[in-house]
């Protein structure tokens, strides 16, 4: 195996990784808005 064919797939899983934490941290930011609008609204 030549190191591109490492790395490729390798930039790509990277990708995902990063898109998944994006994507965790800005449903965490929505679950704790809508928890602090609940406390608000009482």
């Amino acid at each position: 195996m030549t190191t591109f064919d490492i790395l490729y797939p390798a930039i790509a899983v990277f990708s995902l990784l990063v898109i998944g934490l994006v994507l965790t941290v800005l449903e965490f930011v929505k679950i704790s808005k809508q928890k602090q609008n609940k406390k608000t609204k009482r």
